[in-house]
């Protein structure tokens, strides 16, 4: 007898209503996606360790999380207002209001880059016998930054009209492209600039990828767009940039102190450490935990706007996640050291003791990354922005206190786990407790 059949009949219906539902096969469309776009870079990763070091790894770290720490305010914000409007045309101003900012905070990096900023940024992210490498590639910046703003807006675009199928391929592009560039970059010894052009041209194949259907279309919704709706919606929408985007770039800032802060007290091969454990462990959460995180956006979304209760949604999210998530996260704490070493070579032993010492964080971290979604549809923005600082705040002091106190990498990411830990925790509960 099939093991379901043993259970109640409520049960068994609630059961068949939620693998029915269209959250669940949305959701099971972007995961399939995403699953196949992690596929490539779990098995090109330990090519990739064999043709580069960890400084150069160091190095791509530092340009993904300036340029990450940047994309946040590339369409102030307003992408993810896109799937709330009822009201098609006020959804298609807001995408081309998106568009123009990522053109312009692009056109005002390129600005400040002639200006000498990169000068600053080398003296304050690297140390000078390591600037090379890091300062001939950020002339790419001004170009990444317009690519990530127009794949967050397309994203969003995508999730109002229900092209998950879209986002899917964007990110089975993005891990092909991206990939395969590397892999060349790394068979004609490119070093650190190998693996930023890869991460490039995994964005150039990401756009077009999710921007398809438009491209063919000719971007018909430009005919719906014009400068006093945009005004409108730019003023209805507002707390987007006022409050989202800096609670935003405080959640990236944090990637930037933390790897600044390992550079300043260890050196850009203990960043290359760092930047590949946290990228393998935190892929599942970049990639499936989005997949939830649109849907489910979409979904809380319409239940305000129909007068339904948030928390069954937000349930939902809670177990799906922590049921994927555990497991692979267990075996990480356990064995994340030798794993490491059998997978990305020897070298790389060190990377595996950093994810034993922070795999209860990611575990979290999982959880609680589409959830940043509540938020917004709650209108708690501003709450949320301080829970941000707070998280910054105890992250990057609790790194700092573990390297005052011990001097040791494992010990320090040991404490920033279980101080998070704490900070999820009553995260969960206060957005739990504000959803209704």
């Amino acid at each position: 007898m099939p093991w379901h059949k043993l259970l109640p009949a409520s049960t068994q219906a609630s059961l068949q209503r939620f693998s029915h539902s269209g959250f669940v096969r949305h959701i099971v469309t972007l995961a399939t996606g995403a699953a196949l776009a992690q596929v490539i870079p779990l098995l090109v990763q330990p090519i990739l360790t064999r043709l580069y070091t960890p400084h150069a790894f160091g190095v791509l770290s530092l340009y993904v999380a300036l340029m990450s720490n940047l994309a946040v305010l590339a369409t102030a914000r307003y992408e993810l207002a896109i799937v709330l409007p009822a009201e098609e045309k006020r959804a298609s101003n807001l995408m081309a209001l998106s568009l123009f900012f990522a053109t312009v905070l692009s056109a005002l990096v390129f600005i400040a880059q002639l200006g000498g900023a990169n000068r600053l940024l080398l003296r304050v992210m690297v140390a000078p016998d390591e600037a090379t490498d890091f300062s001939r590639w950020l002339f790419l910046l001004p170009a990444s930054l317009w690519l990530a703003g127009l794949m967050q807006a397309w994203t969003n675009w995508n999730n109002r009209h229900c092209r998950y199928r879209a986002n899917a391929t964007g990110r089975m592009s993005q891990s092909v492209g991206m990939s395969l560039t590397q892999l060349a970059g790394g068979l004609l010894h490119g070093g650190a600039g190998g693996l930023i052009v890869g991460q490039f041209a995994g964005q150039v194949c990401s756009v077009l990828a999710q921007a398809w259907t438009d491209i063919k279309r000719r971007f018909d919704w430009r005919s719906q767009v014009d400068r006093v709706t945009m005004k409108v919606v730019a003023l209805e929408y507002s707390e987007f940039p006022k409050v989202n985007t800096p609670h935003a770039f405080v959640t990236a800032l944090q990637d930037s102190l933390t790897l600044s802060l390992l550079g300043a007290m260890s050196g850009t091969v203990t960043v290359g450490y760092y930047g590949m454990m946290m990228r393998l462990l935190k892929l599942p959460a970049a990639l499936i935990g989005q997949a939830v995180a649109q849907v489910a956006y979409r979904e809380l979304a319409e239940a305000r706007n129909a007068g339904r209760p948030l928390r069954p949604i937000i349930k939902r999210m809670v177990v799906a996640l922590g049921g994927m998530a555990l497991v692979p996260f267990l075996v990480i704490q356990l064995a994340g050291e030798p794993l490491f070493s059998l997978v990305l070579g020897h070298t790389w032993r060190t990377a595996g003791r950093y994810a034993e010492a922070m795999s209860i964080f990611i575990l979290f971290h999982f959880v609680a990354s589409p959830l940043a979604m509540v938020p917004l549809v709650i209108q708690r923005q501003r709450t949320a922005f301080m829970l941000s600082l707070v998280q910054t705040v105890m992250f990057v002091g609790a790194l700092w206190a573990g390297f005052h106190f011990w001097g040791d990498p494992v010990k320090a990411f040991t404490l920033v786990s279980w101080v998070m830990v704490g900070y999820f925790l009553f995260y969960f509960s206060w957005l739990y407790q504000a959803a209704k």
